[in-house]
């Protein structure tokens, strides 16, 4: 039942989220689930929809804890444990020990933790490609534009003044 309904909220906003504009993100609260801490926690999280069908979510945690779950439909290596490399452009960000966990039988999901310099990065230079372990998976300008997009909201409202 679990599984069906995150499967419905997945699907739900990929097809909404695909024909976003940067005034278009808004904050969505749920919870998630930090399957490295073995938790699952409240927070708030924005999402895009690349033209592969994966989706990238940023996501804001308690105790000024960042993420980033990428969902994929592509290099399915349920279970593996092994480094990714998040390219942004010229720079890399590294998160070592990424697990890729199966969502479905066809869709597997990543959850790393990030820091808030990594989201500047982002919302200046976007993800132009992913390596995990030995797949690579290259993104399009207009998905490395979707994620600056995302980025540069997701930013802009983690470092306003309250």
């Amino acid at each position: 039942m679990r599984n069906s309904l995150f499967i419905i909220t997945f699907l739900f906003f990929g097809f909404f989220g695909h024909s976003q504009k940067a005034g278009d993100f808004s904050f969505i609260s749920d919870t998630i689930r930090i399957p490295k801490e073995n938790k699952v926690i409240q927070a708030d999280y924005v999402i895009t929809s690349l033209k592969n069908g994966s989706t990238i979510q940023l996501v804001k945690a308690p105790a000024n804890k960042f993420y980033m779950r990428i969902c994929t439909n592509e290099n399915l290596y349920f279970g593996k444990k092994d480094m990714m490399e998040i390219k942004s452009g010229s720079k890399s960000f590294y998160a070592k020990e990424t697990t890729n966990y199966e969502l479905s039988k066809n869709s597997g999901y990543y959850v790393i933790e990030i820091y808030k310099n990594y989201i500047g990065t982002l919302k200046d230079d976007g993800i132009t490609g992913i390596v995990f372990g030995k797949a690579e998976t290259a993104f399009s300008k207009q998905d490395c534009n979707q994620v600056k997009q995302m980025a540069k909201y997701f930013y802009e409202s983690i470092t306003a003044k309250k």
